[in-house]
C-alpha cells in the first residue's frame, strides 16, 4: 500500500514539472451498496440484501483543457455481497486495493464556483481480505476467508456524476455518484460466474498542487 501510495505521488510530482497548472490531488471517502450478480443462485432460496461498503483513498486529477481531464484514484475499498433466507445469512466480504482511471468532462466555464462533471473508465482490483460468513437466527456457524474463495484480480468499468465546488483559490470539494460494473469472475472456487456490482457517494477535497494551479486547473477556478 505505502508502494502505491508513493508511485502515485511521483506521478503527480512529475506532472507538475511541465504542467504545475493542470494538477489537483487530494484525499477522498466514500460509503453504498455492494452486491455479487450471479449465474446461479450462491444457495437455494437466497437472495441479495443491502450489504454496505466503504472505501478511502487518495484522488489526483489533471486537466488536459478547458473541458477535458484524466484522474486516477488509489483507494482500500470493502466490497462483497449478503445474501439471505429466511433467518439464515450468508455474508461476504471481499476487501480490494483499487486503482480506477477515468476520463473526466468538466462542465461549465472556467471560474465557475460549481462544475458539474461526468466520468468514465476502468478499474482495476487487487484482493486484500476479507471474510465469508454463515449465520442462522443471529448465531454464526461458520467464517472463512475471502482468498479462499475469491479470484486476487477483478477488473471492471467505472463511471459517475458529480460536481466541484471551490471553497478557496486553491480547494475544491470533490462530489460524485459512482457505480462499478466487474466485467471479471471473482469466484475461484467453482463454476458459478460471480461478479461484483456496486453503487456509492464519494466526497474529497482537491488541492492544487505547484504554482498557479487553481487559476488554470479545469477542476476548479481558472
Amino acid at each position: 500500500m505505502k508502494k502505491c501510495f508513493g508511485l502515485l505521488v511521483g506521478i503527480s510530482v512529475a506532472f507538475c514539472a511541465s504542467a504545475q497548472q493542470h494538477i489537483s490531488f487530494g484525499p477522498t471517502v466514500g460509503f453504498g451498496h455492494s452486491w455479487i450478480s450471479t449465474e446461479n443462485a450462491v444457495a437455494p432460496g437466497y437472495d441479495s440484501k443491502f450489504h454496505s461498503t466503504y472505501n478511502v483513498g487518495v484522488k489526483m486529477v489533471y486537466s488536459i483543457q478547458t473541458h477535458w481531464g484524466v484522474s486516477a484514484d488509489l483507494k482500500y475499498s470493502s466490497e462483497g455481497g449478503s445474501f439471505k433466507n429466511g433467518t439464515n445469512d450468508l455474508v461476504y466480504r471481499a476487501n480490494y486495493i483499487r486503482l480506477p482511471l477515468q476520463a473526466v468532462y468538466f462542465f461549465g466555464d472556467f471560474g465557475d464556483r460549481v462544475r458539474p462533471k461526468i466520468s468514465l473508465g476502468p478499474s482495476f482490483g487487487f484482493l486484500a481480505g476479507g471474510d465469508t460468513k454463515y449465520v442462522s437466527n443471529d448465531n454464526k456457524i461458520s467464517e472463512g476467508h475471502s482468498k479462499d474463495m475469491f479470484k486476487t484480480f477483478d477488473a471492471g468499468l467505472t463511471g459517475a456524476v458529480g460536481a466541484n465546488i471551490r471553497v478557496s483559490r486553491n480547494t475544491w470539494l470533490n462530489t460524485d455518484i459512482g457505480y462499478y460494473h466487474g466485467l471479471t469472475n471473482m469466484n475461484d472456487v467453482s463454476s458459478n460466474n460471480m461478479k461484483n456490482r456496486s453503487l456509492g457517494l464519494n466526497v474529497g477535497l482537491a488541492f492544487g498542487v505547484g504554482t498557479g494551479t487553481g487559476p488554470r486547473s479545469a477542476a476548479g477556478r481558472k
